[in-house]
Formats: structure tokens, C-alpha cells, sequence
């Protein structure tokens, strides 16, 4: 039976269970306890089935969906603030706020330990290039950035940068600024360590040699709206950046549209998600969706694009 037979299998039964225990004594009323019970505590026996199937899923060979989500919200206005309601299969989060790491985030990264959904912590130098033009003060940062991301018990590093091509002083200027990154956090994170280490944003930020210590590389492609600006981006990656296709993902936005060959218009997220097998030589490592909070409401169910683009890159997992 094929893997996604299998957990879908587990979650059609933990559903029908969580049903049927709850219409168990609709013949008669009578005053209920309000205690909301979720999931595992219904059955746990079940849970526990649909978990197994769920990490031995993430653990196979399969198109990888990261999310980058904004947390830390000091009082959740509803479920899209909370972690603990991103989709199970979603394989790495990298956290957008995580200098505030909050205590409701703090309780919901349980949550994702248990579904074996990695999470990073975010920094976004490309944005935020103005408040560390001293490299010291940048060191003694990324310094506590390390730290905290142990004491927090988090997956893995990831940061952003923006190549200069300007004069030669700017360009010495960049590759200082890469060179601490990776000291700092190749010195922790990245392929053969515990922790894993993403760089968001042009693979030329950094040098050729540094590249080879990044274990995945998200494109910059996330306000790309058109196809031939994709093909372009992940040509210049995939060559002058020489980064692998196995190591390379793609930057959806929600709420974004893209505009294909023939001038047809769709969601960024659903039309990226089509390309990933077809865009390179080889199939691209898989898509990383940004805003995924403002994917939360669906008609139906919850992260609509965010399920719809894991299920059709793994259509067989």
C-alpha cells in the first residue's frame, strides 16, 4: 500500500473514531462537559498509529514544503497564530519573529517535535542589513541567536542575504557579513550536524565554497510573477550559483499571482508548485510557501494551497 494510502488511512480513522465517540448519546440530552479534548487524548491509541505513519512519511524520500510563519503574536486573534494548527505534513517552519519567541509558541513547538516538523529560527539580514554595519555587534548577535536556539530546543538555523555587485569595497563589505554567518552558524548547523542550516534568498551571497555548507537553499522567487523571470532565477541559480537541484526550493507568497506561458493567471503558490518537477534538469527540492499565515481560512479546511501544493508534489508518498 503506498505511503499517503497509509496516512490518509490513519487520519480517516482517527476521524470516523472522534465522530462516532462524540454523536455516541445523541438519543438523550443532557448537560456536557465543556473541556475541549483534542485528538491524542480521544484516542490515543489511534494518534499514536497516525504519528508513526506521519514521521516515517518526512523520513522518506519525498518534495519538500518549508512554511515561513510569523510568530510570537502576544494574544492569538485565532488559530493562524498558533503553530500548533499548521498542516502535519509540513516539513520545516522557519520562524519569521523568532527574536520574540513567545510562551504560546513555546507550548505548540511540542506539538510540531511530536509530528516531526523541524523548525528554524529566522534572521533576515536582507532586511534588516541597516542595524549591523558593525560586524562585531553582528557577531555578538548571532552569537545569542545560537544560543537561544538551543535553549529553545528549535531545528536548525536559517538566514537571508542580497549579493552586491557594486564596488569593490562594497563587495569586500558582503562577503565579511556571509563569512560571520557561516561561521557562526555553519560552526553548529548544516549537513552531518544535528542542527539543519537554510539560507533564503540569492545562493551568491555567499561563496562557492560556503554554498557546499548550506543544506537547503530557498530562491528569492517569492514576488516572481511571471514564468519567465522563474526560468531566469533558477537558471542563474542552478548555474552561477551552482547549487544543486536536490538542495534548491522555490519562494512562493500567499495571496501572490503569477502569470504563466501563455499569459494564463493563477495563485503563485499553486502555479510554482507545478513547475518544481519540471523547472531544472532534475526536480527541485521542493517550494517554501511565505505569509503561509494568511493562508489559514478555507472554505472547506484550513491551509488550503499549503495541503493542496504538499499533496501534489507528493501525489504517491
Amino acid at each position: 500500500m503506498k505511503r499517503i494510502n497509509r496516512l490518509s488511512l490513519w487520519g480517516t480513522m482517527l476521524l470516523v473514531g472522534l465522530f462516532v465517540v462524540s454523536c455516541n448519546d445523541w438519543t438523550e440530552t443532557e448537560s456536557v462537559p465543556q473541556k475541549t479534548q483534542r485528538p491524542n487524548e480521544q484516542d490515543p491509541e489511534l494518534w499514536a498509529q497516525y504519528i508513526a505513519a506521519l514521521r516515517e512519511y518526512k523520513q522518506s524520500e519525498h518534495a519538500l514544503v518549508f512554511a515561513s510563519f510569523a510568530n510570537g503574536a502576544p494574544v492569538a486573534t485565532s488559530e493562524k497564530d498558533c503553530l500548533r494548527s499548521l498542516p502535519d505534513s509540513l516539513d520545516v517552519v522557519s520562524l519569521t519573529n523568532a527574536d520574540n519567541f513567545s510562551e504560546y509558541d513555546r507550548e505548540d513547538l511540542t506539538v510540531l517535535k511530536e509530528k516531526g516538523t523541524r523548525a528554524v529560527y529566522f534572521v533576515d539580514y536582507a532586511s534588516r542589513s541597516a542595524e549591523f554595519t558593525d560586524l562585531t555587534a553582528l557577531g555578538a548577535y548571532l552569537d545569542k541567536v545560537v544560543a537561544r536556539t538551543r535553549e529553545l530546543g528549535l531545528d536548525g538555523l536559517s538566514f537571508s542575504g542580497i549579493p552586491v555587485f557594486g564596488s569593490y569595497t562594497d563587495q569586500a563589505a558582503q562577503k565579511a557579513v556571509a563569512s560571520l554567518f557561516i561561521e557562526k552558524f555553519a560552526a553548529v548547523a548544516g549537513p552531518g550536524k544535528e542542527l539543519l542550516l537554510l539560507f533564503e534568498g540569492d545562493p551568491q551571497f555567499l561563496t562557492p565554497a560556503d554554498r557546499s555548507k548550506v543544506d537547503y537553499f530557498v530562491l528569492d522567487t517569492k514576488e516572481t510573477d511571471n514564468a519567465t523571470d522563474l526560468k531566469l532565477q533558477v537558471l542563474r541559480a542552478l548555474s552561477a550559483g551552482a547549487v544543486p537541484c536536490n538542495k534548491l526550493l522555490l519562494g512562493a507568497m500567499t495571496e501572490y499571482e503569477f502569470t504563466d506561458e501563455d499569459k494564463g493567471a493563477a495563485d503563485a503558490i499553486s502555479a510554482l508548485t507545478i513547475r518544481i518537477p519540471e523547472i531544472g534538469p532534475q526536480p527541485l527540492a521542493g517550494l517554501c510557501i511565505y505569509s503561509v499565515n494568511a493562508d489559514y481560512f478555507g472554505a472547506e479546511f484550513i491551509y488550503p494551497l499549503t495541503r493542496q501544493a504538499i499533496q501534489t508534489l507528493n501525489p504517491s508518498k
